[in-house]
């Protein structure tokens, strides 16, 4: 009789442990979910520079310091790996600004080389970056340079 009031008694106890553990009746229980990988692209920039122009598709004098009056600067990609049209996005950034340009380029072969460009004057000095995204918007590098 005792290991029967026993075993009734721990049944109880977990029983009751079980219950506690459970969600209240509306509320969910929080799952660890892991993180999806992220998307990768096909795409990769095999070059990509900042140049004082673009002659017979390749950059002009690249680097990562340019004078307030140069008048413009060229962001140049080379992009190889598309296995059917696709498109980047160069996304043009000064410092704490934010976004000034997004412009979309086509990638029409598995190797093309495509450029964007920005005006630059008194007003563009300081940091800039160019983020280069694919389609869908995976970024897929960035270029720094400076404006002084």
């Amino acid at each position: 009789m005792k290991n029967l009031i026993l075993a009734i008694g721990i049944l109880g106890l977990l029983l009751a442990g079980i219950a506690q553990a459970q969600a209240p009746e509306g509320e969910k229980k929080e799952e660890k979910k892991e993180a999806p990988a992220a998307a990768q692209s096909e795409l990769k920039i095999e070059q990509a520079v900042i140049a004082k122009n673009v002659e017979n598709r390749e950059p002009v004098e690249p680097g990562e310091t340019f004078s307030k009056d140069i008048g413009r600067v060229f962001c140049f990609a080379r992009i190889i790996g598309a296995k059917t049209e696709t498109e980047i996005k160069m996304i043009w950034i000064h410092g704490d600004k934010g976004s000034l340009a997004a412009i979309t380029l086509p990638v029409k072969a598995s190797n093309w080389r495509t450029w964007s460009s920005k005006k630059i004057d008194a007003s563009s000095v300081g940091d800039w970056k160019v983020e280069i995204k694919d389609a869908n918007d995976n970024l897929l590098t960035t270029v720094n340079f400076k404006v002084e």
